[in-house]
């Protein structure tokens, strides 16, 4: 090989080296920021709950009437109508439904109304149904403060729903599959009540965990 060749290696070797650093710091940097971003809405979520349930309170004891309590564990059997809107919390201009909680992955996120990419950069995000219809999907950025390791979920594992009145839906996962990035109705047409996925790290599939609904 000659010299000239030789060099043009060393530098093009260099090149890809620096430019892989520089991806590297990117991806941690946009990771760290969704982790502080969801985390905010979390407090600002957790704060306009509490402010919720004092009014709730306050009422009830002003009034002769009984209102009746949505902080329960348990949703309230009206909630459970298919047709029912789901309840949001506004935060910083976005709409969100909830919060969604990994055990197993000791995640606890908040769920934007409706998913696109500015909002996925955030948090995740709705991507159809509803948990009133059992039917819920929901998408997210594959951050390692997000759902980077939902791959990693096991059959029968714990996830929680919370809605912004307070009232939990418990799943356990019952499948977790990878599908195709253009099984678009596959993912939002099948009998689990509850969705979560992600893009894998070519962003050509999607790693899919499957939940069903359970009592507690």
């Amino acid at each position: 090989m000659s010299p000239i060749k030789r060099k043009i290696l060393i530098v093009s070797g260099i090149i890809l080296i620096a430019a892989g650093c520089v991806l590297t710091a990117y991806n941690v940097s946009e990771d760290y920021r969704a982790s502080s971003a969801s985390a905010d809405i979390l407090s600002k979520m957790d704060e306009q709950r509490q402010a919720m349930s004092s009014i709730i309170v306050e009422e009830k004891n002003d009034s002769s009437e009984y209102l009746p309590d949505v902080f329960e564990s348990e949703p309230d059997e009206s909630l459970i109508d298919p047709n029912t809107p789901m309840p949001t919390i506004e935060v910083d201009g976005y709409l969100y439904i909830g919060t969604l909680v990994l055990p197993p992955l000791e995640i606890e996120l908040p769920v934007a109304d409706n998913w696109d990419y500015t909002r996925m950069q955030i948090s995740p995000c709705r991507y159809s149904g509803s948990f009133y219809s059992n039917d819920l999907v929901i998408c997210a950025h594959n951050y390692s403060s997000h759902f980077r390791d939902i791959g990693s979920m096991q059959v029968g594992d714990e996830v929680i729903f919370i809605d912004v009145l307070g009232n939990e839906f418990h799943y356990k996962v019952g499948l977790v599959e990878t599908l195709e990035s253009t099984a678009v109705d596959e993912m939002t047409s099948s009998d689990w009540d509850l969705s979560l996925f992600t893009c894998n790290y070519s962003g050509m599939a999607r790693i899919t965990v499957r939940c069903k609904r359970v009592d507690v």
